[in-house]
Parts: C-alpha cells; structure tokens; sequence
C-alpha cells in the first residue's frame, strides 16, 4: 500500500499542471490557462512547471549564461537592500501597527477582484491604502524605490508556493477578459504584442539577450535587475517593466497602477497558475 502512495504522489509531481489545484472553476478560463501552459511544455520539454519561477535562466537557450548566474546568487547583488525591505515591513507605523497587520491575504492571491470597489487590487495599492490607515502618507513612486522594496518584502514570505488566482465572479472574468486581450493585442510603432516576445519568440535571441518566456514572466517581480542597477535604481515593480516594454515597441506607456496594467497583471498571474513565487530575483 506504501509503495502505491508513493508512486502516486511521484506521479502527481510529474504531472505538474494537469495535477494542480485550481482557485477558479471557471471552465473556459482553466481551459485557456492549461493551453497556454501546454504550448511552452512542448516548446521547452525539458523546463518543469516549477522551474519557470526562474525567468530566462530556466530556458535551454540560457544555459551558456545559467552558471554565472548561479554564481551571482551565491551572493545576491539584492541581499542588502532586502533587509531594509524586511526592515520597513516590520517597523511600526505612526498607529503603532506595522503593515503586516493590514494583510490577511496571501501574496499567491494577489492581484485579486475586489467586489467592493469593484476593481482589481494589487500590493501596491493595498500598501499605499494601509499607510494611509494608519496616518501615514502613501507612496508617490510606484515604479521603484521604497515601494518596489515593501512589496518584495511582502512577496518574499510566500516564496516556494504557487500563484494560484480566484478567478470566478464577473467582475474578475471581466478583468481577466481585459488582461488577455492587452496581452495578445499588437501596439506601437512596431506593432508587437506582449505575446509576440514572450510567447512566439520566447527562447529566440535579440541584440544578444534571450527573450524570457511568458510562463513564469512575472513570479520574481519586483526585481534587481541589472540594466537599472547601472542608472542607479535597481529595483522595480512589474508596472515598471511594463512600461518599459511599452516604450520598447514605441507605444505610449500607461501610468503604473492604471487600470489597464492592473488588469494585464492580473491576466498574467492567472497563466502563471501553478508557477510558485521566488523574490527578490535578479534579472539582466
């Protein structure tokens, strides 16, 4: 009996998404994610689920590059600025409670539909409005700096466990709806889509860096990443990549937290299902 049990949880294991529990129950949406998980299953068949948590150091075609990388988070360039991260988290506020006290929710739940207000809520925002809670003043930047931190300090307490979204009233399939569409739409002067780079191109190589896949593109945000660590602002959240994206295929970039990123997060982190959270990460 001992040797059935286990060779079923192996079997679990190997099954990555096909075994995974789902938050939402709605078909079409579990359709579309296992589809979209499926597609870099056949085109990566040797990355696991769980191994996109590492961006672009997961793909074979990164390989000549993954052991320096290795090497670097022997001694993570990030590790200094997280503890003033965990330190912020943890000091109490102008109420005498710390920010931890406003969040009952996991970070693998985030960003979620919020029936009240009728939206999507993110970290960010649910940390500028605890601050404002507790008599202190929000955060104006929400790209990088102090907020990239606190939500990196927030995140990193749920490493190892896996995005796992509610997907299931209108509202958050409307949002999801509107995620998907931002995502697979083509915009800019060169009229890229996010899925051209991240979906038809991940693996490819251009100007010499490796385009990351889709599949786990956000479960390290915020990240250190290299290029801003050279202009001095190491850090940012994944509204900062966005734009950054945008600009690339010169497009108009929208404002962080605007209400069209909130909802591409929120698309992403459902296809993401599955994936576990690793923060901080580093990228290039």
């Amino acid at each position: 009996m001992r040797k059935i049990v286990l060779m079923l949880s192996a079997l679990t294991l190997l099954c990555g998404s096909s075994a995974m529990v789902w938050a939402t129950q709605n078909p079409k949406v579990k359709k579309e994610i296992a589809e979209y998980q499926s597609y870099f299953k056949k085109r990566f068949p040797t990355v696991g689920l769980t191994d996109y948590s590492d961006g672009v150091n997961a793909l074979p075609q990164y390989a000549e590059r993954r052991a320096n990388w290795e090497l670097l988070m022997e001694f993570p360039p990030y590790e200094a600025d997280m503890e003033k991260a965990r330190a912020l988290w943890t000091k109490p506020l102008k109420s005498g409670k710390t920010l931890a006290s406003c969040f009952n929710r996991p970070a693998t739940k985030y960003p979620y539909f919020s029936e009240k207000t009728a939206e999507i809520r993110t970290i960010e925002l649910d940390i500028n409005d605890c601050l404002t809670n507790n008599g202190e003043e929000p955060i104006k930047n929400l790209k990088h700096g102090k907020m990239a931190l606190l939500v990196a300090a927030f995140r990193e307490q749920y490493n190892g466990q896996a995005w796992n979204i509610d997907i299931d009233s209108s509202g958050a399939v409307a949002a999801y709806e509107a995620g998907k569409k931002f995502y697979w739409a083509k915009r800019g002067q060169m009229n890229f889509s996010c899925a051209n780079c991240h979906v038809h191109s991940a693996g490819n190589k251009l100007r010499g860096d490796v385009l990351s896949a889709g599949l786990g593109h956000t479960t390290g945000f915020p990240v250190y990443r290299t290029k801003w660590a050279l202009k001095g602002k190491a850090w940012g959240t994944v509204h900062r990549r966005y734009g950054g994206c945008n600009k690339q295929v010169r497009a108009k970039p929208f404002s962080p937290q605007s209400k069209q990123y909130r909802a591409l997060e929120f698309y992403e982190a459902a296809i993401n299902t599955g994936v576990p959270l690793k923060v901080p990460s580093q990228r290039q």
